[in-house]
């Protein structure tokens, strides 16, 4: 069972302990500040959840008592992985504290800096790959330039209806299924808009029309539908078959994400603009998450340099 609060959908079983907590106003004060201020729903449940262990774990102390050293001592209870994360939820909290004039002093001021986690070295497709995912038949070459030209989110891709695809102005209209609620749109290169046009001609769809398609009743031999969002499991059926018959070795679907950025990325696009084209709150997520220098760059420049192309 659910309940809202703060535009927030609250699990009733979570532990609630904090309401009662001697700076629970503060907390409900600092979420509608952050509600009014256009955060999303999403990001308010992390920073509601990270601040409620706080004050579960202090409930006697006022918002002003709270010193460097509770603080520290809560990061350490959260996985070394997540603190980083945890420390800038709390500081949100004490510098909203500071701003309203609730405390004198941010005793966050007083913490060490938390080394950001390495970040994996991620495979992207290749262009010959790319090439030979785009290149499938129709729908599905079509659907696979989607994703490697407008860089989708699974989620974005299995809401995308046809009538976000603006074929006059070259645009793609990024809406039901971003996450967070934060729309973008997104400019069509010639090939993507060459796709976009085939699909909807070939296919004949409709304003309505959601462009990933479903065959109900088991079997790609069966009738297709395309009136309501495909399934998570549809969709990884639909995105192992088109990688099997391209004879592409399987990665997952965010990698064409990955592929999308990083392909900008090297031909010289902006760090801010790319953010834009990502729908990242922060220029950081973009370039420490989506934008990576490939194992097979790296060896084609060792080569290069020392002259060993063998």
């Amino acid at each position: 069972m659910n309940v809202t609060t703060h535009g927030v959908r609250f699990d009733r079983l979570r532990d609630t302990r904090h309401l009662e907590a001697r700076s629970a106003r503060e907390h409900a004060d600092w979420l509608a500040w952050l509600e009014l201020g256009g955060t999303a729903a999403r990001t308010l449940d992390a920073y509601e959840r990270t601040c409620a262990a706080l004050l579960n774990r202090y409930p006697e102390k006022a918002v002003d008592e709270f010193t460097d050293g509770d603080i520290m001592d809560l990061l350490l209870t959260f996985p070394a992985k997540s603190r980083r994360i945890r420390k800038a939820h709390l500081s949100s909290f004490f510098k909203w504290a500071r701003l309203t004039r609730r405390i004198d002093a941010n005793p966050m001021d007083m913490l060490p800096t938390i080394k950001r986690t390495a970040q994996p070295v991620i495979e992207i497709f290749t262009e010959a790959e790319e090439a030979a995912l785009t290149s499938l038949p129709s729908p599905d070459g079509q659907l696979m330039t989607l994703l490697f030209e407008v860089g989708l989110r699974k989620s974005e891709a299995t809401h995308l209806r046809a009538r976000r695809l603006d074929l006059d102005d070259r645009l793609v209209i990024v809406k039901e299924g971003a996450k967070g609620s934060k729309d973008r749109v997104v400019h069509m290169t010639a090939k993507c808009w060459k796709a976009c046009a085939e699909l909807l001609l070939l296919d004949g769809l409709d304003p309505d029309s959601y462009l990933w398609y479903d065959k109900p009743g088991g079997g790609w031999a069966h009738r297709v539908r395309r009136s309501k969002p495909i399934g998570d499991t549809s969709f990884g059926r639909w995105w192992t078959r088109c990688l099997y018959e391209a004879d592409v070795e399987y990665r997952k679907p965010h990698t064409a994400r990955h592929t999308f950025a990083t392909r900008w990325r090297q031909r010289g696009l902006d760090l801010d603009k790319l953010q834009q084209l990502m729908g990242h709150s922060s220029v950081a997520t973009t370039s420490d998450l989506y934008v990576h220098t490939t194992i097979r760059e790296i060896a084609a420049q060792m080569d290069s340099l020392t002259g060993d192309r063998s």
